[in-house]
């Protein structure tokens, strides 16, 4: 059995080239005039530059603030470390044994037992 498909052409309906140009040129003049498009691509072209050299200086900036804010936190927990031997140290000499030490060796001063008698 022989079976004979036919070709059939189908095209779409087409508008003529010089209409389809004219309206292409239309509708591209009627969304952005070709003259704004050079001014928006001058100043584009200035702009850019300047919050890019803005961009620069700010991240500079903050590197530099985040360098001093990394210095000045190291001091303080210095600081803190300082103050904690410090005040171990204070409360070593304001320590009753220690102040009884000192009193014996340096002044020969000693703290009367409960039978011993005092005056005054």
């Amino acid at each position: 059995m022989f079976i004979s498909q036919s070709a059939q052409t189908c095209t779409r309906p087409m508008m003529i080239s010089t209409i389809r140009q004219q309206w292409r040129q239309k509708s591209a003049a009627l969304i952005v005039p070709k003259g704004l498009l050079i001014i928006v691509g001058r100043v584009v072209l200035i702009i850019c530059p300047v919050l890019f050299l803005v961009n620069l200086w700010l991240s500079a900036a903050v590197n530099k603030l985040a360098l001093e804010v990394m210095s000045a936190e190291e001091g303080c927990y210095l600081l803190v470390d300082e103050n904690i031997k410090l005040r171990a140290e204070r409360a070593r000499l304001y320590s009753p044994a220690y102040l009884n030490e000192i009193a014996a060796n340096r002044l020969a001063l000693y703290v009367p037992e409960k039978n011993q008698v005092t005056r005054f």
